[in-house]
């Protein structure tokens, strides 16, 4: 019953993933910076209170991800998510490649406003980011690592012994993950300007459902969907 409730939770969630995708394409192109930042501010909401959701779940069936396809468990998770360190790395990639489109009007002094106009003060606190990002994925990794190892819940013949701390602490590092995860999404909007947040966040969105609609197409996964 649990697996069937979390499967409703993360299509329901996924739907309105796809509506906030939509309402931000559209909204970027208009000249209204408020209704961008609030927005913005919608889509961070729909994650933070998935993460939440999510923390309620049994570790277990958060880890396990059954309701996805293999691969996104294979390809695009990384502690039952998306690496942090990737949302920073597809900013990078936005700005790049918006930044060669228009650099003949960037040396004409044309100011775009989106991400291939970031300024030396915001590269900076993006770089910040990420080895600050990198730095805590790191050690969540190794105390997974240390979890699996059965560190403090296997015994001297190798039989568990404390098989409810082991799950405890597992669930420990997923709810760790997913706090990483929206940190790192929370001062990524911080540093940009609503619109350049937007841009990224379709970036963003464009990835999670890209993953989940080729994982559904080519691995025959019915459960879960849209």
């Amino acid at each position: 019953m649990e697996l069937e409730a979390a499967t409703r939770r993360f299509q329901l969630w996924l739907r309105g993933l796809r509506s906030l995708r939509r309402d931000l394409r559209t909204a970027r192109w208009a000249d209204d910076p408020a209704q961008l930042a609030k927005l913005v501010a919608g889509y961070v909401s729909h994650f933070a209170d998935y993460c939440a959701a999510r923390a309620e779940l049994d570790p277990v069936w958060t880890l396990a991800a059954p309701w996805a396809s293999p691969v996104e468990r294979g390809a695009a998770h990384w502690l039952a998510g998306w690496r942090p360190t990737t949302l920073v790395h597809l900013l990078y990639t936005e700005s790049g490649n918006r930044f060669e489109a228009q650099l003949p009007d960037l040396l004409l002094g044309v100011r775009s406003g989106n991400l291939g106009d970031l300024s030396p003060a915001q590269l900076a606190q993006i770089d910040e980011l990420q080895r600050r990002t990198v730095a805590q994925e790191d050690e969540l990794s190794r105390e997974m690592a240390r979890v699996q190892e059965g560190h403090g819940a296997v015994g001297a013949g190798g039989e568990l012994v404390d098989v409810g701390g082991l799950v405890g602490r597992v669930g420990a590092v997923l709810a760790g993950a997913d706090a990483l995860r929206l940190r790192t999404m929370k001062r990524a909007v911080e540093i940009l300007e609503p619109a350049q947040a937007a841009e990224l966040l379709v970036a963003a969105a464009d990835m999670e459902i890209g993953f989940r609609e080729f994982g559904l197409k080519y691995d025959g996964v019915g459960a879960g969907g849209s």
